[in-house]
């Protein structure tokens, strides 16, 4: 699972630098290749596959899973139907649209967090299963970055890095702070949002982002009972919390900005953009103005949850 640093990518590096530019739309074939054997450390071997419980079960499930969703009876026409693992990594392999090939990625992913972390997957009881998968994806993360493809694996979902430095510095942070317990719904709408701007669905992704930073703030007014009522829009909630001394006092100074930046960003972009019909007229909202919204949401989120965290010690 190590990465070597062959000569040929050091002399490529000096040729052309690193670049924080990422494509999305297209997988070379040596990187499907790469995705095909990481997934194979992951999960098992094709031998695995034929002669184990475990790897047999994962590779039959992911495929049922893809072909139902799909709704078409085969993944592949290059191999027998009846082998799991051959029609799986054909279709890594072969299939053109990234989305789908990145749906794959994902379904495995989250198959090996699932049954490949239990020490008896493999029959062989191994005491670091976990460290393995844990290995695994981070391995995945780091050829998605080494191949400049705009993705990573984080917390069960594939999501989308437009800018390295927002990605470490927002969206991180923010998936951190959702992920205890209590913030489901504020995770479940964000994950929502960032999974609508994968497929292009953008009016869609800046509803979700919106709904997913009123939650969060729903659940803190909730964490220290504060009242509030369902239909409190985002300047509501964002006033309760400044009349409860959310914001330090310390801050005083630049309350203004920071509730003209909760109270503008996300909630007028969904509400020019997404949150109304598009009348005669069809509104079209272009990804920079989504990847700007989701980086936004993602953003107060982490000024929310940490201000929460420093609240009460620890959420």
């Amino acid at each position: 699972m190590t990465i070597f640093d062959l000569y040929s990518k050091r002399q490529e590096r000096a040729r052309n630098g690193v670049s924080d530019v990422y494509s999305y739309d297209e997988f070379s074939p040596q990187f499907r290749v790469q995705l095909s054997m990481m997934i194979d450390e992951l999960l098992g071997s094709r031998e695995d596959a034929r002669v184990l419980a475990g790897p047999s079960k994962v590779y039959t499930g992911m495929v049922s899973i893809l072909k139902k969703e799909y709704g078409v009876t085969s993944l592949s026409e290059r191999v027998r139907h009846d082998v799991p693992h051959a029609e799986f990594h054909s279709f890594l392999q072969y299939e053109p649209n990234v989305e789908r090939c990145l749906d794959a990625v994902e379904t495995a992913y989250k198959m090996g967090n699932r049954f490949a972390r239990k020490e008896q997957y493999s029959n062989g009881y191994r005491q670091d299963a976990s460290e393995s998968v844990d290995a695994c994806i981070e391995e995945l993360n780091a050829r998605f970055k080494e191949a400049g493809y705009g993705y990573e694996f984080v917390s069960d979902e594939i999501f989308r890095v437009d800018s390295e430095f927002l990605h470490v510095e927002a969206i991180r942070p923010a998936i951190h702070f959702m992920n205890f317990e209590g913030f489901e719904g504020a995770r479940n709408e964000f994950f929502g949002a960032y999974e609508h701007y994968r497929h292009g669905m953008h009016k869609e992704a800046l509803v979700d982002a919106a709904k997913s930073l009123e939650s969060t703030m729903k659940i803190i007014c909730t964490l220290n009972e504060w009242s509030y009522t369902p239909r409190d829009t985002a300047n509501k909630l964002i006033q309760i919390l400044i009349e409860n001394g959310f914001i330090p006092a310390l801050h005083q100074a630049h309350l203004s900005g920071i509730q003209t930046v909760l109270t503008s960003g996300i909630p007028t972009l969904r509400n020019n953009l997404a949150g109304h019909g598009d009348g005669g007229e069809v509104v079209e909202v272009s990804a920079e103005v989504v990847a700007y919204g989701l980086h936004l949401t993602a953003a107060a989120i982490v000024l929310l949850g940490g201000l929460q965290e420093k609240r009460s010690g620890a959420l």
